[in-house]
C-alpha cells in the first residue's frame, strides 16, 4: 500500500504533492508541540522547589533538555538516512510521552528531571520533518505547513491543554500527559502518511542543488569555508529564539500580569501573525532567482526587527494595548524567525554546495536555546523581582537590535561569497 501511494504521488501534478505534504507537515509538527508546550499553561502558583519558583525550574529544565537535543541533532541529523526518518519521529515522541507520565506521577523533586527528559528528544523533531522539505523546487511551499505550525501550534496545543484541565477536570501535572495521549493516534497516522512522499527528482536537484548526508569531515570543511557567515547566522537566529521562547513559555504568566483571560487568547494573537507572515512567504515561493529571494528575505528580517523594537516602545509609552503589543512584537519576531529556513535553503542553492540545510539550522538552534537557558537562569537567580512582562519588553528591544545588526552582517558576508564563488567541490559525494 505504501509503495502504491508513493508511486501515485510521484506521478501526480506538483501542486497535489505540495498540498498533500504541506498539510501533513503541519499536522505532524503540531502533534509534536502537544508533547512540548501544554505544561506551560499551568501556573503552578505558590509552588517552590529548592527555594525557587517551580514553574521557572520546569521551563528551564525542559529548555536545557531541548537545547541539548539540538547539539545532539547537529551530529546525528545531518547523517540521518531517509529510510529511518519515520522511526525517528515516532521513537522521539514516544520517549517524550513516557517522560510526561513521570512528570505526572513522580515527586516534585523528580518532576524537574522528568520534564528535562521530555524535552530531550523533542529538539530533533523539527530537523527530521525538515529533511522531507529541503532540496525541492517546492521547498518554500512545503515550508508553509511548517511555518504555520511554528506560529500557531503552540497556541493550539496550549488551548487544548487548558481545555483538558477545564472540561475533563484533569489535574495540572497530569494535563501534559493526557494532552499527548489524545494526539498520539493522530501523530502515528500522519507520520506514516508523510513518510510516503517521494524523494526529490532530477529537476529538484538541478534547481536546488543536491542534498545529501554530511559526515564529520564534510561538516568541518563546510564550517571552515563559511565560518564567519555561520557565526552571524547563529547570532541572528539565537537572538530571535530567546525572545520567542520567553514570549511562548511564559505566555500564561504574561497574560495574567496583563489582566487578559481566556483559553483562546493563546490562539487569537497568533492567527493574524501566521496569516500575515504567510503572505510574505508566498512572495518568495514564486521567485526562481535565488539571490533576489535572499535580498527580499534580508529586507523582511530587518523590518521585523524594527517592528519588535518600535511596537515595544509604543507599548511602554502607552500608545498600544497589551494585545496589540503582543501581536505586533510577535509579528516582528516571526518576520525574521520563519524566513530563516528559507534563507538557508536559498543560500545553499546559491552557493551550489552539496550539503544539508539541517546542519546549519541546528547549529543556530543549538546556540539559540543555549542563550535562552542563560536568560532564564538570569531571571531565576538574579532578576527575581522583574516581572515577566518587563522581561519580555527588555528582551524584545535587545533581541531586535541584535538581529537587525547581525542580518546586515550576514548580507555583507554572503554577498562577497556569492561574488567570488570559491566553492566546496560538488563531487565530494561521488
Amino acid at each position: 500500500m505504501s509503495l502504491m501511494l508513493r508511486d501515485r504521488l510521484s506521478k501526480s501534478p506538483l501542486w497535489v504533492l505540495a498540498l498533500y505534504a504541506s498539510i501533513l507537515i503541519f499536522l505532524v509538527y503540531t502533534c509534536a508541540y502537544a508533547f512540548r508546550k501544554p505544561f506551560t499553561v499551568a501556573i503552578y502558583e505558590g509552588e517552590t522547589l529548592w527555594g525557587f519558583d517551580a514553574k521557572i525550574l520546569y521551563v528551564l529544565s525542559e529548555i536545557i533538555g531541548y537545547a541539548l537535543s539540538k547539539f545532539i541533532g547537529v551530529r546525528i541529523l545531518p547523517s540521518m538516512k531517509p529510510e529511518y526518518r519515520i522511526y525517528y519521529i515516532i521513537g522521539l515522541l514516544s520517549v517524550s510521552e513516557l517522560a510526561l507520565l513521570g512528570f505526572a506521577t513522580l515527586p516534585v523533586s523528580l518532576k524537574v528531571f522528568s520534564i528535562f527528559l521530555s524535552g530531550l528528544p523533542l529538539g530533533m523533531i523539527w530537523g527530521v520533518i525538515f529533511s522531507y522539505i529541503e532540496g525541492r523546487r517546492i521547498s518554500e511551499v512545503l515550508n508553509v505547513g511548517l511555518s504555520v505550525a511554528l506560529i500557531v501550534s503552540s497556541g493550539l496545543v496550549k488551548t487544548l491543554g487548558q481545555f483538558v484541565m477545564n472540561n475533563f477536570h484533569v489535574e495540572q501535572y497530569w494535563m501534559p500527559f493526557v494532552t499527548g495521549l489524545l494526539v498520539f493516534p493522530l501523530m502515528l497516522l500522519c507520520s506514516w502518511l508523510l513518510n510516503q512522499i517521494p524523494a526529490p527528482n532530477e529537476q529538484d536537484v538541478v534547481q536546488r542543488t543536491k542534498r545529501a548526508p554530511m559526515n564529520k569531515k564534510e561538516r568541518q570543511s563546510f564550517l571552515r569555508q563559511f565560518f564567519w557567515g555561520i557565526c552571524m547566522l547563529i547570532l541572528f537566529y539565537g537572538a530571535l529564539t530567546v525572545f520567542r521562547e520567553l514570549r511562548d513559555s511564559f505566555a500564561a504568566d504574561i497574560w495574567k500580569e496583563l489582566h487578559v483571560e481566556g483559553a483562546m487568547i493563546f490562539t487569537q494573537t497568533e492567527l493574524p501573525i501566521a496569516l500575515f507572515v504567510l503572505v510574505l512567504m508566498f512572495m518568495i515561493v514564486f521567485i526562481r532567482n535565488n539571490q533576489l529571494a535572499l535580498n527580499i528575505i534580508y529586507c523582511i528580517a530587518v523590518i521585523g526587527s524594527c517592528l519588535m523594537i518600535f511596537s515595544t516602545l509604543l507599548y511602554i509609552n502607552g500608545f498600544l494595548s497589551p494585545i496589540w503589543w503582543m501581536i505586533l512584537s510577535g509579528l516582528g519576531l516571526y518576520m525574521g524567525y520563519i524566513p530563516f529556513t528559507y534563507l538557508i535553503e536559498r543560500l545553499i542553492a546559491s552557493l551550489k554546495v552539496v550539503s544539508t540545510a539541517v546542519f546549519i539550522i541546528y547549529l543556530a538552534d543549538s546556540f539559540g536555546y543555549l542563550g535562552t537557558t542563560g536568560v532564564f537562569m538570569i531571571k531565576n537567580f538574579v532578576s527575581t523581582n522583574v516581572s515577566w512582562t518587563n522581561m519580555l519588553m527588555y528582551t524584545a528591544i535587545l533581541s531586535g537590535g541584535i538581529s537587525m545588526l547581525s542580518v546586515w552582517a550576514v548580507y555583507i558576508y554572503f554577498k562577497k561569497q556569492l561574488n567570488s564563488l570559491i566553492l566546496i567541490p560538488e563531487n565530494i559525494h561521488d
